[in-house]
């Protein structure tokens, strides 16, 4: 017998950020609030997927408008550190996916601004294209 596959083709319309920061998650929130001027607040954990398939909760922030959303994740799950959103990448404390037009800045003015954020460390885009586990960001 003949086996049919599916292959659904997702359109991913957001940009992501990898941070890499020591500072607990509502730290974080606040000084990247305080230096972009948006309300990041917690919201209920992101389920997302591991390797095996496995339900994983992330913690994770949300900032909206009416040009944006902005989700601050955690890479690792806090019921098991070795869950990771993007284990690909696990030099990343945190990911930050914007969704629209921020203020109608350019993600280099906004990626600017976030260099100047007291807590972040380190920040770089991510190419969606080169990830495997991009998946976990759908909503």
């Amino acid at each position: 017998m003949k086996k049919t596959k599916l292959i659904v083709d997702f359109e991913y319309d957001f940009e992501l950020l990898g941070i890499t920061s020591s500072a607990k998650f509502h730290k974080l929130c606040w000084s990247i609030n305080q230096g972009l001027h948006t309300h990041l607040k917690k919201i209920e954990d992101h389920v997302a997927h591991d390797k095996t398939g496995r339900d994983m909760l992330i913690m994770n922030a949300k900032h909206e408008d009416e040009s944006c959303e902005i989700y601050l994740y955690k890479n690792k799950s806090p019921d098991n550190e070795s869950q990771l959103i993007l284990p690909e990448l696990p030099h990343f404390d945190y990911v930050l996916k914007i969704i629209g037009r921020f203020q109608t800045f350019a993600s280099e003015e906004v990626l600017k601004q976030l260099r100047e954020v007291k807590y972040i460390e380190y920040i770089a885009e991510i190419s969606i294209d080169k990830l495997k586990s991009k998946d976990n960001f759908l909503h």
